[in-house]
C-alpha cells in the first residue's frame, strides 16, 4: 500500500471515538442462570422470566456432572440426553432461544464441581462454552470452604485457564461456608445466636492479600450470590461477609454478583443486589469486566 493511503488510514482510525462502554448495574447482570435440567418451563419461558426481572447479560449453564450416567436425579426430566448429544442438545436450544432475544445478551457455560480440579476433567464439552464457574460445595472433605481452600481452588483455575481461555468465575464461596456452619450448628443443637463473627469469617490473615495477588488483572472472577442475602439479617453472619468480601473489593478484585437460579420457586425470590453491593461496596465498575470481556469475543 502506498504510504500516503497507510497515513490516510491511520489517521482515520486515530479520529474515530473509541468504542462506548456500557456499564451494566448489577441487577441487569446474570452469570449464573440455570438453564437446563432443572428448568420447570421452556427455555425461551425462563429466558421471558429473568428479563423482566430486569436482566440483560445471561450466561445460561448447568451443572456439566449431570449429563453423565449416574448422576442426574431421579425427579429430572429427560430435556437433554447423556454425554456429548446431551451438550449439544443444550448449546442448539441455548442459541435458538438467544436468537430469538435481541434485547438479551446471553452467553453459555458449564458449572462443574470442584472436585474435579483434583480427579481430572471432562475437557470436550468444556471447548464449547463461554464462561466456566467452579462450583465451591459446603460439604468438601467434610469442613466448610475457607481461604485456603479458596486460593489452592483459584490456583487451579488459573491452570486449567491457560488451556482454555474463556473467563472463569469461583461460584459462591462465601455461602457455602456459611451454609455449612449453620447446618453443623443446628446437628449439634447450638442457637445460631450463639455463632460468633470468627466462626463465620472466611479468611485468615494474609489470605485476602494473597487471593489479591492471585487474582487482580485476571479474568477469573468470585460470585457474590444471591443467596447471601438471606444471612445479612443475622448480624454475625453480616459482620464476618464484610469483614471477609469488603477488603478485596477495595483492592481490585473483580466479581460477579449471580441469583444462581434453578427453579421457579427461586425465581419468584427478589434479587436483591444493592443490598450486598451496599454491604461490600460494590459498583457496576467491579463486576462489569466479566462482562467486557464476553462481549468484546462476541464482536
Amino acid at each position: 500500500m502506498p504510504r500516503s493511503l497507510l497515513l490516510l488510514a491511520a489517521l482515520t482510525l486515530a479520529a474515530q471515538p473509541p468504542r462506548p462502554v456500557r456499564l451494566y448495574e448489577l441487577r441487569e447482570m446474570d452469570m449464573h442462570l440455570h438453564a437446563g435440567l432443572e428448568r420447570e418451563v421452556p427455555l425461551d419461558a425462563w429466558f421471558d422470566l429473568a428479563a423482566r426481572d430486569g436482566r440483560k447479560v445471561i450466561v445460561a449453564l448447568d451443572h456439566l456432572e449431570l449429563y453423565r450416567e449416574g448422576e442426574r436425579k431421579k425427579e429430572f426430566k429427560v430435556s437433554y440426553p447423556y454425554g456429548a448429544a446431551g451438550h449439544r442438545a443444550l448449546w442448539a436450544d441455548i442459541d435458538r432461544a438467544a436468537a430469538a432475544r435481541p434485547d438479551l445478551r446471553i452467553f453459555k457455560g458449564w458449572e462443574i464441581y470442584e472436585g474435579e480440579l483434583d480427579t481430572g476433567l471432562e475437557e470436550e464439552p468444556m471447548r464449547h462454552v463461554d464462561v466456566i464457574g467452579w462450583h465451591i460445595s459446603p460439604n468438601h472433605r467434610g469442613a466448610p470452604p475457607d481461604g485456603k481452600l479458596m486460593i489452592r481452588r483459584i490456583g487451579q483455575i488459573l491452570e486449567v485457564q491457560r488451556r482454555f481461555a474463556v473467563p472463569m468465575i469461583v461460584f459462591h464461596p462465601f455461602s457455602m461456608r456459611l451454609e455449612h456452619i449453620q447446618r453443623k450448628a443446628r446437628a449439634a443443637g447450638r442457637d445460631l445466636k450463639d455463632v460468633r463473627t470468627a466462626e463465620y469469617r472466611f479468611f485468615q490473615p494474609g489470605e485476602q492479600a494473597e487471593v489479591v495477588r492471585l487474582l487482580k488483572g485476571t479474568s477469573v472472577y468470585i460470585e457474590i450470590s444471591n443467596d447471601e442475602a438471606r444471612y445479612v439479617a443475622d448480624p454475625a453472619c453480616r459482620q464476618a461477609l464484610m469483614e471477609d468480601i469488603r477488603p478485596l473489593v477495595e483492592a481490585g478484585v473483580q466479581f460477579t454478583v449471580s441469583t444462581d437460579t434453578h427453579s421457579l420457586a427461586a425465581a419468584s425470590k427478589p434479587f436483591v443486589p444493592a443490598v450486598l453491593a451496599s454491604l461490600y461496596g460494590l459498583r457496576p465498575a467491579h463486576t462489569n469486566g466479566i462482562v467486557s470481556r464476553l462481549l468484546d469475543k462476541a464482536r
